[in-house]
């Protein structure tokens, strides 16, 4: 007796073609769709193994931003001190003038001559806090790191011109008269 059940029925006249096909194929219906329904157990274990997937996926993104930002800030740092280191005016050693500013509501001195004085005075040279380090540096490589990092400026002639131009508009309706004498 060899062969299979369905040979067997064949054979022995039982069973036609036609009715074991049909068998044949409701049985391969069922084994495709027979995949038993997850039970709820499975379907939390699911859903809790996609969150923390989803949950790792967004904690590695928040990562790599901060990465990319602390890059970011580090190129700009030594972007700021290349400049500075290039162009920086250098005070004599026989500095004998000490030019006094305010720095973090704290006043700090730097040594100068006269010559850097009137240069400080004029426009001609900008003050730059690098690293707890004051430079000098002309007004053009000034406002390329004034673009990189606004807190490095020590002295703003602007934000000075500003304020002074503020105070002048206070008193604008209060006219000096003409025969005040002193």
């Amino acid at each position: 007796m060899a062969g299979s059940l369905k040979d067997q029925l064949l054979k022995a006249g039982i069973a036609s073609k036609k009715q074991a096909k049909e068998i044949e194929l409701e049985q391969r219906k069922k084994r495709k769709q027979g995949k038993p329904a997850l039970s709820q157990e499975d379907r939390e274990r699911a859903a809790a193994i996609e969150a923390a997937r989803l949950e790792k996926i967004e904690k590695d993104r928040r990562l790599n931003e901060e990465r990319r930002q602390q890059q970011t800030e580090r190129a700009t740092r030594a972007e700021i001190r290349q400049l500075a280191d290039q162009h920086r005016v250098v005070p004599p050693p026989n500095a004998d003038l000490r030019y006094n500013f305010v720095w973090d509501g704290k006043v700090r001195s730097l040594w100068i001559d006269a010559d850097l004085q009137r240069q400080l005075a004029s426009g001609a040279l900008r003050l730059i806090a690098i690293e707890q380090a004051f430079v000098l540096v002309p007004p053009p490589i000034a406002e390329r790191i004034v673009q990189r990092d606004p807190a490095a400026v020590v002295q703003d002639d602007e934000e000075r011109k500003r304020a002074m131009a503020s105070e002048e508009q206070a008193y604008a309706d209060f006219p000096i008269p003409d025969d005040l004498h002193w």
